[in-house]
């Protein structure tokens, strides 16, 4: 069953929406999520790679 879910939310004067928790916790999103312009909205999801800090450097590691 497909149940969809809608929260209206306001974006602050620097851009920024809340996610809302329960959003997060049945998405599992922490920490770093992408977010994909797509013909129908925002796609926000988790991402597939971690920034590492190495060596004074950022490392993309899958």
């Amino acid at each position: 069953m497909n149940k969809n879910v809608g929260i209206m939310k306001e974006i602050d004067s620097l851009g920024r929406i809340v996610i809302p928790k329960e959003f997060r916790e049945r998405l599992m999103l922490e920490g770093c999520v992408e977010l994909i312009l797509t013909a129908d909205g925002v796609l926000i999801r988790n991402t597939e790679y971690k920034l590492v800090k190495r060596e004074s450097r950022h490392i993309l590691k899958r």
